[in-house]
């Protein structure tokens, strides 16, 4: 908000962008009905056509900034520190990085270890019950982590390049979330974990999926790739001929984030993840974190697991 003098036209426009929402929603939700859809699959279609509505609605018309009365978000993001503002606004969304950690609890064990632990988001969740070494090859998001931690006792180390570990068959779990599509060569860092893996450890991965997807702003934070099935293949097909694996999951997920993804990155061109966005993720994820459990063909993310054998 620009100040009390906007409140109260921000507080109509709100009210207005609601109610077309909702008007909206009940056309489509009437339309599928007549036609001979079910009232789940209904009411899924209207409720994502008002959520993909609702993104754009009251971005460009509720809580648009005038120019003067913001400082501009669009930073230039490299893997070198220049994407903290980005860490930064998504560590602010509490219930969304607990949902994404929850995809990598399961497999932890007594001995972890994270690949790209940027400013320590996963991590803080992470060592409220595990114990996990971070790595981070960014100097800046490398200091932050010693700083952040040095009172964690769980936190056992905090280093920069993985490639250094040589504790080869010690640990249950390496993890890493929205990293491997920084890396070139990121068949090499699969490799490479998996001998520093104990038979029957586990290698997770979160990653951004579909190439469709990609956008300016991926490039501008350091993304080579997005992920598909046919990165699934490009990892079998580079596996060292002495290491063995056995897939555990090879799934998308958080379809809205997709569609809001698309809508934004891709046709708005946005420059950066706004705070907002973030928040309105955020207070989503306890009403579409059960679209998990669909064996969906898209999706905003990929979670890869991998079981050493």
């Amino acid at each position: 908000m620009e100040g009390w003098e906007d409140f109260f036209p921000k507080l109509i426009q709100f009210h207005i962008v609601s109610f077309w929402s909702i008007l909206i929603r009940i056309i489509i939700f009437a339309i599928m009905i007549f036609i001979g859809f079910g009232w789940l699959s209904s009411s899924f279609v209207s409720i994502g056509f008002v959520i993909l509505i609702n993104f754009v609605s009251y971005d460009q018309f509720v809580f648009l900034r005038k120019p003067d009365a913001f400082v501009s978000n669009d930073f230039s993001y490299s893997l070198e520190g220049e994407g903290i503002g980005t860490l930064e606004t998504i560590e602010e969304a509490e219930t969304y990085n607990r949902w994404i950690a929850s995809k990598i609890l399961d497999y932890l064990g007594q001995r972890n270890l994270e690949i790209g632990a940027g400013t320590g988001t996963i991590a803080s969740i992470v060592s409220e019950n595990f114990p996990v070494e971070v790595y981070d090859l960014s100097k800046e998001n490398y200091s932050i982590l010693k700083k952040r931690f040095r009172a964690n006792v769980n936190i056992q180390k905090v280093g920069q390049n993985i490639f250094s570990v040589k504790n080869w068959n010690q640990y249950d779990c390496i993890y890493s979330s929205n990293v491997m599509e920084h890396i070139p060569d990121d068949t090499a860092v699969l490799n490479h974990s998996l001998k520093l893996l104990k038979k029957g450890g586990f290698f997770v991965s979160v990653v951004p999926a579909l190439p469709i997807l990609y956008s300016s702003f991926d490039k501008k934070i350091g993304h080579i790739r997005r992920y598909s099935r046919t990165d699934i293949k490009r990892w079998e097909s580079a596996l060292e001929k002495n290491l063995k694996i056995k897939w555990l999951e090879k799934s998308y997920f958080n379809p809205i984030g997709a569609i809001g993804w698309f809508v934004k990155m891709k046709l708005m061109n946005q420059k950066a993840i706004k705070k907002q966005d973030a928040m309105i993720m955020n207070s989503l994820i306890p009403f579409i974190a059960w679209l998990d459990y669909l064996p969906l063909p898209f999706g905003q993310s990929m979670i890869l697991v991998v079981k050493k054998i």
